[in-house]
Parts: structure tokens; sequence; C-alpha cells
């Protein structure tokens, strides 16, 4: 009996890792040295290994994503708190309209903020925010009961400070592997290891153990390949389904 034989460039990264770390189990379980496979198991499972923290790095990598995020909503309570300023410059008390000029002239001294780049606008944030702290400006900010607005943009600004930081420990351990370098790695070797197992058994050199496994991976494989071919089908009644929307829509 010959493996089975499955296209696994067709997985998806996480099937691919998973399919991966299964064989890698059914090793263990009948060992490596029984099945005369020490130095290809070996450079397996740290292929493997390598695959799977270059799984791990995609899966961080959503916290770009959550940034980007995190900065809009910064920037849109930035807006907020520049706009009730704005609008209270033109108010019909003297007192308030002072109050409101005296914040605006600390706004002109740093800008636009939201327009600066992530890490400026980080620091100008920071640094007006603690300007704001002197009693002038407090008084200013308790006049036109606008502290809700410092409030929420000063936990919007740690909020995206704590989502870089995170963000910069996670580079700071990053792998050198990439997923598409890893999966061929992981693909090379087990298709040695396959290789091997057909070889037995086209020389006739084949055992109870080796065939154990064969039969066991093959049990495997079969699985695999119904998941593939479950995903194939959602994917391509999707794709009938938005071809027949498009019909329906002219």
């Amino acid at each position: 009996m010959k493996v089975i034989n499955i296209i696994t460039t067709k997985m998806a990264n996480e099937l691919h890792a998973q399919f991966s770390k299964s064989v890698l189990t059914l090793i263990e379980k009948l060992t490596a040295i029984a099945l005369g496979i020490v130095s290809t198991y070996t450079l397996y499972k740290q292929a493997i290994e390598n695959e799977l923290e270059a799984l791990l790095l995609i899966r961080k990598s959503e916290l770009t994503a959550k940034i980007s995020e995190q900065d809009r909503t910064r920037d849109s309570v930035f807006r907020g708190f520049t706009n009730s300023i704005k609008s209270a410059r033109d108010h019909f008390e003297p007192e308030m309209r002072n109050a409101a000029n005296l914040l605006w002239n600390l706004l002109l001294h740093y800008g636009n903020i939201a327009r600066k780049t992530l890490h400026k606008q980080t620091a100008a944030m920071d640094d007006m925010l603690k300007e704001l702290e002197k009693p002038h400006f407090q008084h200013a900010i308790d006049l036109l009961h606008i502290r809700d607005w410092v409030d929420k943009m000063s936990e919007e600004n740690q909020k995206f400070h704590q989502l870089v930081m995170e963000r910069y420990n996670e580079r700071m351990g990053k792998t050198t592997f990439r997923m598409k370098t890893a999966r061929l790695e992981t693909d090379k070797y087990y298709k040695a290891l396959t290789s091997h197992f057909d070889n037995l058994v086209t020389i006739e050199e084949n055992t109870p153990l080796t065939d154990e496994f064969v039969t066991e991976l093959n049990i495997l494989i079969k699985e695999y390949k119904d998941i593939l071919a479950q995903e194939f089908g959602r994917r391509n009644a999707s794709a009938k389904e938005k071809v027949k929307c498009e019909v329906c829509e002219k």
C-alpha cells in the first residue's frame, strides 16, 4: 500500500499547519527510530516549527488593522474637541469667547495633529494634553464644559500607544521565516517522507510497522481531502451564487 496523494498547496495556511502537525504526531506515535526516518523526521519537525512561527506572525499582524482603526477613532475625537472650541469662539458671552480663543491659540501652536505621522501625532497629543493641565487652560476647559472631550482624547491616545507598543514587542521577537518559504520547506520534507515509504513498497522492504504507519497516514489524508473538497464546494457554490445575483441585476 502506498501513500495517497494530497495537494497540500491547495490548503489554507491554518489547515496546512494542522495537517503537518497531525502527520508529525503520527510519526511520534510509532517513533522515527522504529520507522527508520530519524534524519528526515528531524528536518520535517524543524520545518513545521518554522511554519508555525510564520503562522503566528500572520495572526499577530492583525494588530496593524487595529492600530489604523484606533488612529481613526483618535482623529475623530480630536476633531470633535477642535470643533467644540471653534464653535465657542463665536459665543455671545465675552468670557466664553476669551476661553475659546485661549485654547484655540494652543491648537494653532500644535497645528492639525490629525495630519501628522502616527508617532508624531502621539507625541504631539501627549504634549498638548500636558499643556492643558496648566491652571489657565483648566479654567477655560471647565468654563466651556469640554472636559469630557479632553478625557476622551487622552483615553483614545493612550489606547493607540498601547497597540503600537504591542506591535513593537512582537517585532522585537519576530521570526525570520515567512509562510511561503516555510510551507515549501515543510512540503519538501513531507514529500521525502512519503517517497521513502512508497519506495519501501516498491522494493518490497516494507514491514508491518511501516504498513501500519501508511495505513494510518492514508486515513488522515482522506480526512483532509474531504475537508478540501468541502471547502471547494462552498467556494464553488458561493461563486455560482455571485454570478446568479449579477445576472439577476442585469
